[in-house]
């Protein structure tokens, strides 16, 4: 199935000025709000402390509910609505020690005594706890380094596989459209008026690993045109074999776009703040692998060398792994007769 006809021939390399400029304005508004944003922005996995959900009547907002706990003397209430038009509302404290003993079951039930009280005497309306949860700040501390070390394990991983796999250039395009992505991701979440949390994690790694499928498809066929048209340039090459994949990319992206949309739309909750991050990672991986994955890798190839002399030395590359992958082909059916 195609939707782009297989003849187009659309310059996306000569428009990657404009993409660098657009993304890195992308980036910048993104890396803003993650420093700006403080510990505000971790959710109880990682910053540690109290949460309590709280479901309220109509008409009450999260002004009038952080305002309700600060006559109560709570100032240092985090409060957020879960999504807009919700009465559901997240109540976050940092972590205190109820007792010598460390005891984090009497921590909660303080906390939530303490809310309950300065709600009923100044919120003037109906409210509900539904749920409480308490992290300790050493466990919110590993978990954030767990979640770094997972990510840039990743990537190193990714770096160092592609790297074998194609050319260094191919895989320096991979992971910095990845960094792309996420960044992007993260910034969107954040206007968004989410939190970071284990699920935000979870949805980061299923960006990367759909983002980096989608450039390898297009990295492979370069590949097989590098050795298929011997006279084209690599910028002409690069070029032909976006084109060539662009239907395919297209089909995948839309019909995943779509379904993380059915779970933005009616997932609510945990679910909600997942597919926001799909939403969103989708549509940044599919920008980057055509605007940012090829025009990195090209950059770095004319960096290096000339087209003509790079080209020579990747086919040169690549006949040698097909030469010692043939080879140990045969010594195995070798030693299979």
């Amino acid at each position: 199935m195609e939707i782009i006809p297989t003849k187009t021939n659309i310059d996306f390399l000569g428009k990657a000025p404009i993409a660098f400029l657009f993304s890195g304005l992308l980036l910048a508004a993104s890396m803003y709000l993650w420093f700006s944003k403080g510990a505000e922005k971790y959710g109880i996995d990682y910053a540690g402390g109290h949460e309590i959900i709280l479901s309220v009547g109509e008409g009450s907002s999260t002004g009038d509910i952080r305002a309700a706990l600060k006559k109560g003397g709570i100032s240092s209430a985090i409060v957020q609505s879960f999504e807009i038009g919700s009465n559901e509302y997240s109540i976050r404290l940092p972590a205190e020690v109820a007792s010598d003993d460390g005891d984090e079951s009497v921590s909660t039930e303080a906390t939530k005594s303490g809310i309950t009280e300065a709600l009923k005497d100044n919120l003037g309306t109906t409210f509900e706890i539904t749920a409480t949860e308490y992290v300790g700040p050493t466990i919110g501390d590993e978990l954030k380094a767990k979640a770094v070390t997972a990510i840039v394990v990743g990537l190193i991983g990714m770096l160092a596989y592609i790297t074998y796999r194609f050319e260094f250039s191919f895989a320096l395009g991979a992971v910095v459209a990845l960094f792309h992505d996420v960044v992007i991701t993260l910034g969107v979440y954040l206007i968004a008026g989410k939190v970071l949390s284990m699920a935000t994690l979870a949805a980061c790694l299923t960006i990367v690993g759909y983002s980096v499928n989608d450039t390898i498809i297009v990295f492979d066929r370069m590949r097989e045109e590098f050795f298929r048209q011997r006279s084209a340039s690599i910028h002409e090459l690069m070029n032909y074999s976006i084109n060539a994949t662009l239907s395919r990319t297209l089909i995948t992206s839309v019909l995943t776009f779509f379904s993380a949309i059915a779970l933005l739309l009616f997932g609510g909750g945990a679910i909600a703040d997942l597919s926001l991050c799909l939403v969103v990672g989708v549509v940044a991986g599919t920008y980057s692998t055509i605007f940012i994955a090829s025009p990195v890798a090209l950059a770095w190839e004319r960096f290096r060398a000339s087209d003509e002399e790079r080209l020579a030395q990747i086919r040169e590359k690549q006949e040698q792994k097909e030469k010692a992958r043939e080879k140990d082909d045969a010594t195995a059916d070798g030693v299979r007769l």
